[in-house]
């Protein structure tokens, strides 16, 4: 059972770590929830090894890491990736995210995620995916909270549903409930830009 905390200053000690440092975010927050790798490994599905490696640092969790671990730590992957830009309540302009201040917020296994709209409406966020030759969300599907759509910019990708792949282009379009099973991942030669819309729960 997840013994109750004071959530508020949980995240003021996620916040307060390196922005990089999503192993040492992971652990602050298990910690906080008295929880340990056993019980994790057990509400996720994940190998003990495979938590304390990524805990360490010693290994880049996937996409659907990501996702399975914040579920169980009963927080936003956000809060995981981009401490700083979940927390920015207020900006000098809290309605244009310039270029030069859409940050990254995921870097691993072949896939490079910036955002690509203010912290203003967090029941809608953007992202600028970009998706490597041979880059992929993982090898197994995965499912979290919500609702997703997107839009091919440029490139091609391979978006699973369940037992179907779906292979999309420029100018392609989908959208699906974030609870079905899916994963995502580029078998082709160029890199696929893509706009992700994620509606959190």
């Amino acid at each position: 059972m997840i013994k109750s905390g004071n959530s508020r200053s949980a995240l003021a000690d996620l916040n307060g770590l390196a922005e990089d440092d999503i192993g040492s975010r992971i652990r602050a927050r298990r910690q906080e929830l008295g929880l340990t790798l056993g019980e994790i490994s057990g509400k996720s599905g994940m190998s003990t090894g495979a938590l304390s490696q990524i805990e360490r640092g010693l290994v880049s969790p996937t996409v659907r890491s990501l996702y399975i671990i914040a579920e169980v730590l009963a927080m936003s992957p956000a809060q995981l990736i981009d401490p700083k830009g979940f927390a920015s309540a207020v900006r000098a302009n809290p309605y244009v995210l310039r270029a030069a201040e859409q940050s990254e917020v995921l870097n691993t296994g072949g896939v490079v995620k910036n955002r690509a709209s203010p912290e203003l409406i967090e029941s809608i966020k953007s992202f600028v995916v970009r998706i490597a030759p041979g880059g992929s969300s993982g090898e197994d599907c995965y499912t979290h909270s919500g609702e997703e759509l997107g839009y091919v910019v440029s490139g091609r990708f391979t978006l699973q549903v369940e037992d179907t792949c779906y292979q999309l282009q420029e100018g392609d379009g989908f959208a699906l409930p974030s609870t079905i099973s899916h994963r995502f991942f580029n078998p082709g030669e160029t890199e696929a830009v893509v706009i992700w819309v994620n509606k959190p729960d």
